[in-house]
C-alpha cells in the first residue's frame, strides 16, 4: 500500500503499544484467573484485579463508569469503588461502551475456559455477554476496535494475531475485511463521521493514520513517525484524546493537527475515556511500580482522584 503523509501543525504525538504482552495476556488467560474471593469489598479501593482492559461511560446514567478487565467486568458509580457486576467470567479485550441508549457494550477476548471470544455484547450494563460473531476461526481476537457513535452498526477491528482488519455496517451480521499496512494497536471512529478513523500503528509503520474513507485507505501524520501510542480515544463532541509515551496525555479538538497536553497521574496510560457533558476525564493504566490503577480528574487534569487499585491500600 502506498501511503501519503501529511502535516501536523504540532509536537510529536505517538501510536498504540506493547502488543507482546497483550497477545501473552490473552493466551495465558484461562490459567492466570484470579478467584472470585479475590475481589474487594465495596468500601475498598482496592480491587483485586489483573490488566485493565478498557474504560466507558454509561450513556443513560453518566455517573456510572464501566471498567473491563482481564477476568471480570466491573461498574464504578460516582467515582466509588469498583463493584464487579459480570456473572460469568471472562477476559474483556477492546471494550467500547455505547454512546447511545439502546447500544449494546461489546468487547473482544478469552472466555475463562480458555481460546477467544470473537466479538460480544452486552445489553444489560456488562452482567451478561452473548457472541455475536467469531468472524475467522477460530475465532477473532480485537485488542484494537471502535464503534461508530453516528451509525452503531459500524464495527472495525483488528486481530491480534495479525489475521485482518474487519469491518461491518450491519452491527456483526456480515464483514469485510479492509487492506492494512501494518500491525494496528488502536482505532477510534469519528462520532460525527463514520467514514473518518484514526488507528496507532506497530511494527514498521509507528505512529498515527487517519482514514477518510472508512479504513479502506490511510494517511500517515508527518511527525508522528516511529512514536507509540497508548490508546485513541473519541469523546462524544469529537475531542480525541490520545496517551504517548513522549509526550504524555493529550487532547485534539482539530482532528489531530494540533494537540495540548494534559497533566496527568503518575500512570502508563492505556485506556481513558471522557465524559464531556460533567468536564470528567477517566484513564486507566500501570504505575510505575506496576499496579493495575484508575483515576478521574473533574478540572481538566490539574488534579486527580484514584478510584482503584491492585495495590493494598
Amino acid at each position: 500500500m502506498e501511503w501519503i503523509v501529511i502535516k501536523s501543525s504540532k509536537t510529536k504525538i505517538a501510536v498504540i503499544g506493547i502488543i507482546a504482552v497483550a497477545i501473552g495476556i490473552g493466551a495465558s488467560f484461562a490459567t492466570n484467573l484470579m478467584p472470585e474471593s479475590d475481589v474487594s469489598t465495596q468500601n475498598s479501593k482496592t480491587i483485586f484485579w489483573r490488566h485493565i482492559h478498557g474504560l466507558g461511560i454509561d450513556p443513560v446514567d453518566r455517573n456510572i463508569l464501566y471498567i473491563a478487565t482481564h477476568g471480570d467486568f466491573y461498574q464504578s458509580v460516582s467515582g466509588n469503588p469498583p463493584v464487579k457486576v459480570d456473572e460469568q467470567r471472562a477476559d474483556y479485550m477492546a471494550f467500547n461502551a455505547p454512546y447511545s441508549q439502546g447500544t449494546p457494550l461489546y468487547a473482544s477476548g478469552h472466555p475463562a475456559t480458555g481460546g477467544n471470544t470473537g466479538l460480544i455484547k452486552s445489553t444489560d450494563g456488562g452482567k451478561t455477554w452473548q457472541q455475536v460473531a467469531t468472524i475467522l476461526e477460530p475465532p477473532v481476537d480485537f485488542h484494537a476496535m471502535s464503534v461508530s457513535k453516528s451509525d452503531s452498526n459500524v464495527i472495525i477491528g483488528y486481530d491480534s494475531a495479525g489475521r485482518g482488519l474487519f469491518k461491518t455496517i450491519d452491527a456483526g451480521k456480515t464483514w469485510e475485511t479492509l487492506p492494512v499496512p501494518d500491525y494496528i494497536t488502536a482505532l477510534a471512529i469519528n462520532p460525527n463521521d463514520a467514514n473518518v478513523v484514526f488507528a496507532g500503528f506497530a511494527g514498521t509503520q509507528k505512529g498515527i493514520a487517519k482514514s477518510i474513507d472508512g479504513g479502506t485507505s490511510w494517511t500517515l501524520l508527518e511527525g508522528y513517525n516511529g512514536l507509540t501510542v497508548f490508546t485513541l480515544y473519541f469523546d462524544e463532541d469529537g475531542v480525541l484524546y490520545t496517551y504517548t509515551s513522549d509526550t504524555g496525555l493529550a487532547r485534539s479538538a482539530d482532528m489531530g493537527q494540533t494537540w495540548d497536553e494534559i497533566n496527568k497521574p503518575d500512570l502508563t496510560i492505556m485506556s481513558i475515556a471522557a465524559d464531556s457533558q460533567n468536564n470528567v476525564i477517566y484513564v486507566a493504566g500501570y504505575s510505575p511500580d506496576g499496579f493495575q490503577e484508575v483515576h478521574s480528574s473533574s478540572d481538566g487534569g490539574n488534579n486527580w482522584a484514584l478510584i482503584a487499585t491492585n495495590r493494598e491500600l
